[in-house]
């Protein structure tokens, strides 16, 4: 079974680009802005969020911030993909990603963040710390 990726991003080029490029090792579900997202969010919680940063409505740091304070999707790691550079630390600390990357990102190196913070996910898991 692939690990599940719920990507968020309001273009739909950019959406579509990626879960084309992520559906081959992973199982991929898209919503267009963050409200969307997280109701998916909830009714079927992902091993990983991918998340632009700048929406209309709920943007990537409110949906961040939704997930960690969500029992049920609070130790899900979470991995910003933007055109902007990250926001100061102090803004961010409590609703901030796992991984923030500034497009263009290169393919290879979006799956690999993926496949780490499912790894560390996992042996997170299987030592038994939240």
């Amino acid at each position: 079974m692939k690990p599940k990726v719920l990507i968020v991003e309001n273009s739909w080029t950019m959406r579509e680009t990626l879960r084309l490029l992520l559906s081959g090792e992973f199982d991929c579900t898209t919503a267009a802005d963050g409200e969307t997202g997280l109701s998916l969010a909830m009714a079927s919680p992902p091993d990983v969020l991918l998340s632009d940063v700048n929406m209309d409505g709920m943007d990537g740091y409110e949906l961040c911030r939704r997930f960690r304070a969500e029992p049920t999707l609070q130790q899900i790691p979470v991995i910003f993909v933007s055109g902007y550079p990250p926001r100061e630390a102090g803004d961010a600390a409590q609703s901030g990603p796992d991984v923030y990357l500034v497009k263009p990102v290169k393919p290879q190196v979006l799956i690999a963040e993926i496949h780490t913070l499912l790894g560390a996910r996992l042996t997170t898991q299987a030592v038994g710390k939240p």
